[in-house]
Formats: C-alpha cells, structure tokens, sequence
C-alpha cells in the first residue's frame, strides 16, 4: 500500500515541483547522470578552447548524505517551493513517525523512532533531497546536481584570482544550516590547467572544516573517471579491471557447460552494459584505447564461441563492434535532445544555439 500511495504522490507531485527545481540537477525525468556529464565536460572543453584560461573543479560530498536531512527543513523547502498544502500533509506523513531497529544475527535491538534523514530505495526520497539542494549554489552559472552529487566548475582566466574558496563556503554555510555538513575526507578538487605557467596548488587553497581539500588527478564523477588531462586512459583502465574480473566468471560458466547463447546474453547484461556506460561523454577516444575496450567484446565472444574468427562470432550472436554502438548511442543522444523541447535541460539551449549558430 504504501508503494502504491508513493506512484500516486508522484504523479501528483511531479508536476507541480519539477518545473521550479534547479535547472542543473540532472535527477529529474529526461535528464540522466550522461546529460550531467556531458554538460560539464562541454562547459570545460568550450572555455579552454577559447584560451588564456584554467579550470578548478570541485567534488562536494555530503556527510552521510540522506541519513542527517531534517523533516522539517524538508517540509519549508516544500513551503517555499508552493507545493500544496495537501501534498506536504502527506510527504510529512512519509517522513515522520517512522521506526527502526537493529538486528545482528538472531538478536534484535528494540524499535525507535528517527528524528531525521530520507528514507533509501523509495522513489520519493531522490526527489526530496533535489529539493533540499535546490537553491543550493543558485547564482554560481556552472554547477551540476545529481541527487546528492554536487559539483562546481569555476573557470579562471590567467593571472586571474580563484573564487572557488568562496563558493566551497558557500556550500559548507548551506549544508549547516540544514543540519548537514560536508566530509571533508571525501571531498576533492581538480586543476584542469593546459597554459605554460601552471601556477601552484596552493594559491587560493580550498577548506572544508579546517582542513585542507586535496587536489587529485583523476576522480570518478558519476560512475565516470575524469582526468585533469582530459584524456580517458584512467577510465578505459578501471573499465578494463572490472571487465576483466567478469570474464573470468564467464570462462567458469563455459567450465560448468553453459550454452554459448547464454554466455552472450550475460555478456551483454553484465559486461557490455559497464563498457558503455555513459558512452556519450568519452566516445571520442582514440583508436588505441577503442582497440582495448573491443578486446573485452572478442574475448568474450572467444569464451562463447571458441572455433569461430571475431566477425563470425558477431554475426552468429548479432553483435556489433563495440565503436560502431558508441556511435549509434551518440546520434541517439544528440536526436533525443533535438525532441526534447523543455527549457529545463540546459542541453537543449546549448545545442539551440550551435543549431542557430551554424544556419
């Protein structure tokens, strides 16, 4: 009952909310973690390349994330955002009043209440937390919001000053006044940095509860490996361990006699499905790196189909090569943003103005 009253708030509460939430949070319908990505790597890509400039990034990570949300400052959140009063009656009977207890083994603590946080694996709890962050870094142009993922992008012309310390205040300052605060342990910044004169990591340091927020090269943001090079090494390699530890469970299926139907099918659930996840932003990796990640695909067709040369197996199993699916997955993308006619997906403005730009 209480799944099925969680689909009829939505729908009735979808509407009315989403229009008014930040532009830059990409958790909302339409939009995805790739729309997230893409934005910000295009917003990087488009001011390096005019020149004279660098990019510092930060990563905020929110201590405990859902766990220390305040019921209340959800509810004036709510309030301020003009929700019906009926809606937030019901969201505050969602969130209040709830119990849990702990149990280790056969042993089981007795049952309390929670004062607080968002209630994980329902369908309510992602948006209610959009919601929380939503004016959160309002007036910073570049920022991008994914549920409880908030990134800040500050480009910084040369020989120009960083105001990236301010902005992290400005999000530490939020977060306590909501009764969270950030970890700073998890908190990281990168300097994305291509002039002759490369400065120092310690101008303009950044601070998150007294300490000091480090800098590093590489960082997954989204489920994607970001590089201050701007390269996808870093990625393709993690890519490659996880898939690698896959196909060893692949080779132990084939052992156990698994058809070579099947071993495709897992293949393509299970391995394939991480390869390209997010293949939007990175595709335009060079040839070197698309080589190593179809390595993946003709091993595992090898694993199926040990006899037949890579094409054959292709054609048997109706794969295509891995770069050929890259680029239909591209297409697909740019198509899905020229449908989409909402002025809530900043995507949809960039490609509108290249469109008029080029005509």
């Amino acid at each position: 009952i209480a799944k099925v009253m969680e689909d009829c708030t939505l729908d009735n509460f979808f509407p009315e909310v989403v229009n008014k939430l930040d532009t830059k949070q990409f958790a909302l319908p339409k939009k995805s973690t790739t729309h997230a990505l893409v934005y910000l790597l295009h917003s990087i890509l488009v001011a390096l390349e005019r020149g004279f400039c660098t990019a510092r990034l930060f990563f905020a990570d929110f201590k405990k994330g859902f766990d220390l949300v305040d019921h209340n400052v959800i509810i004036k959140e709510l309030t301020l955002l003009g929700t019906h009063p009926s809606i937030i009656r019901w969201i505050k009977a969602f969130l209040c009043d709830r119990e849990q207890c702990v149990r280790v083994g056969t042993s089981m603590s007795s049952w309390k209440k929670t004062n607080g946080g968002l209630p994980q694996g329902t369908k309510l709890g992602p948006l209610l937390f959009a919601v929380l962050i939503n004016s959160l870094l309002k007036n910073w142009p570049s920022r991008i919001k994914f549920v409880d993922d908030t990134s800040a992008l500050e480009i910084i012309p040369r020989f120009s000053s960083s105001l990236m310390p301010l902005v992290v205040n400005e999000i530490s300052d939020y977060a306590l006044e909501r009764g969270m605060e950030l970890n700073y342990k998890k908190c990281k910044q990168m300097l994305i940095n291509f002039l002759k004169y490369k400065g120092s990591d310690d101008e303009n340091p950044i601070y998150v509860a007294g300490k000091p927020v480090e800098t590093v090269s590489s960082f997954k943001l989204l489920g994607v490996w970001i590089s201050n090079d701007l390269s996808w090494n870093t990625h393709v390699d993690m890519v490659l361990k996880k898939a690698n530890s896959r196909l060893y469970a692949l080779r132990l299926l084939k052992k156990a006699g698994l058809q070579a139907s099947h071993i495709v099918q897992i293949y393509i659930s299970f391995i394939r499905s991480r390869i390209e996840y997010a293949s939007p932003v990175w595709s335009s990796i060079p040839k070197s790196l698309s080589d190593i990640l179809e390595s993946v695909q003709k091993r595992a067709l090898r694993i199926a189909y040990l006899d037949l040369l890579y094409d054959e197996a292709l054609e048997i199993s109706n794969l295509q090569y891995l770069s050929t699916r890259r680029d239909i997955s591209c297409k697909k993308f740019v198509e899905s943003l020229r449908r989409d006619v909402s002025p809530y997906n900043p995507l949809t403005q960039i490609l509108y103005n290249i469109y008029i730009c080029t005509f």
